[in-house]
């Protein structure tokens, strides 16, 4: 059954406004749980500002503080109000001390009237359209909250958002990406942003292969074998649709599979959430010339493996054994497509001769899709084979079929690659005999 679920007068357009709102969210699963109601009250704006300001020279002085969980901060700032009112010997009614914790909490998180969106742990991504309206997403599906930010509270995310942030925009950057605890915040601004500036907030979870069982993205047999064909250094391609839960699978595979081995990771934004100690980590803009330079250098370290979440073809490391590469594509055509016409621009291969590259340089494509119903799915894996023809000879090993898998996972020494190869070896060993006789 539709679900709807009421957010609390936290998400009122709280100024020069007396009509709350009632945004809405619809999921075929769980919706957002509602904010418990608030008193309609206020707190005088020169009390709650002296808070805030003595609060934030507080937080200053307790650097571990964002890394307690948002209850025990809370926990905390009630201390603080409770003390700071006995030592002003201030009485104030009760609903405004809950009133003023509640408002210091939310804006001492760092997203003011984002906070509560944030905390809630079905919603992965948060979009913030301006001042015009708030989306979030829950399991796949894009819904309006009917929030509406006005300037005051736009520019104190922005400001939190540069204050929170390790690293640092320059000023004439238009588009941020950055990092924030457990949170890739993008931010767009204009003349880029039309309108007025975006902000794109999405929470990164922890690696756990249950959690993408349960989610429906692959069975146990596919996630092992995928973490076997990893450990066996083949080269494997991660193609999918935008958002479609490509991270979340490396992320899962590095975890799962590599912690114990020299492993390079190259993103154009940190996501990862893997910190082994094996995993050497690298930001790079995937349209710079320092991915050229960071290339070179990297394979002169001679990793075991090499991750490349940049969601393109890097034709120059295509040959290197145990890379894993995501792709943006929509279909298993559309990769090896992407895969032979990257390799045809880039290095000048004649085509002919960037399909058999191709063929012999990866082992498998994973092909990931979102589904009508909003959740991702491995649809389709496939066996990539060397050809002497020109033609792109695949062989597909699991297919999704009615929300099951049918598998033809092959063996490490009877799979098709492997036969085509030893036949080849085969026919050359027979060419070698005919010459001696």
């Amino acid at each position: 059954m539709l679900q709807s679920s009421k957010l609390s007068s936290r998400f009122k357009k709280i100024e020069n406004e007396t009509s709350p709102l009632e945004p809405k969210f619809i999921n075929t699963e769980k919706a957002v749980d509602a904010q418990p109601e608030l008193i309609e009250t206020s707190v005088d704006e020169s009390v709650e500002a002296d808070f805030k300001k003595a609060l934030l020279q507080k937080i200053e002085s307790i650097p571990v503080w964002f890394e307690y969980t948002p209850d025990k901060q809370k926990e905390l700032i009630k201390t603080f109000v409770m003390n700071k009112l006995s030592a002003d010997g201030k009485v104030i009614p009760e609903n405004e001390t809950e009133l003023l914790i509640e408002n210091l909490f939310t804006s001492i998180m760092g997203f003011g009237p984002l906070d509560y969106l944030i905390a809630q742990e079905n919603v992965s991504t948060i979009y913030v359209n301006g001042t015009s309206s708030v989306f979030i997403e829950i399991s796949g599906k894009v819904l309006n909250t009917e929030m509406k930010l006005n300037d005051k509270q736009m520019n104190f995310i922005m400001k939190n958002i540069l204050n929170l942030s390790e690293v640092k925009p320059e000023d004439k950057d238009y588009i941020w990406n950055l990092k924030i605890k457990n949170m890739n915040i993008t931010v767009i601004l204009p003349p880029v942003s039309v309108d007025a500036a975006n902000i794109i907030i999405k929470k990164s979870s922890q690696a756990d292969i249950n959690s993408l069982i349960d989610k429906g993205l692959l069975n146990r047999e596919l996630f092992n074998f995928l973490v076997s064909a990893i450990d066996s250094g083949k080269n494997i391609v991660i193609s999918g649709d935008i958002n479609s839960g490509k991270t979340n699978l490396l992320d899962t595979l590095i975890s799962s599979s590599l912690t114990q081995k020299r492993t390079v990771l190259i993103e154009d934004v940190p996501q990862i959430s893997c910190s082994c100690e094996n995993l050497i980590k690298f930001s790079v803009n995937k349209l710079s010339g320092d991915l050229s330079m960071l290339l070179t250098n990297i394979l002169n370290m001679s990793p075991e493996h090499l991750i490349i979440d940049l969601n393109n073809p890097v034709c120059s490391i295509s040959d290197w054994k145990g890379t894993v590469l995501t792709l943006r594509a929509g279909s298993i055509d559309s990769a090896l497509t992407k895969l032979v016409s990257s390799m045809v621009a880039d290095e000048k291969f004649p085509e002919k001769y960037a399909k058999g590259k191709v063929l012999s340089d990866y082992d498998y494509i994973v092909q990931i899709n979102k589904m009508s119903d909003g959740i991702s799915r491995i649809t389709s894996i496939v066996e990539l084979t060397p050809a002497r023809t020109s033609a792109l000879s695949v062989r597909e090993i699991a297919k999704l079929v009615d929300n099951q898998y049918v598998t033809e996972i092959p063996q490490p020494l009877t799979s098709l690659r492997a036969e085509s190869l030893i036949a080849q070896a085969g026919s050359m060993a027979s060419r070698f005999a005919q010459i001696e006789d």
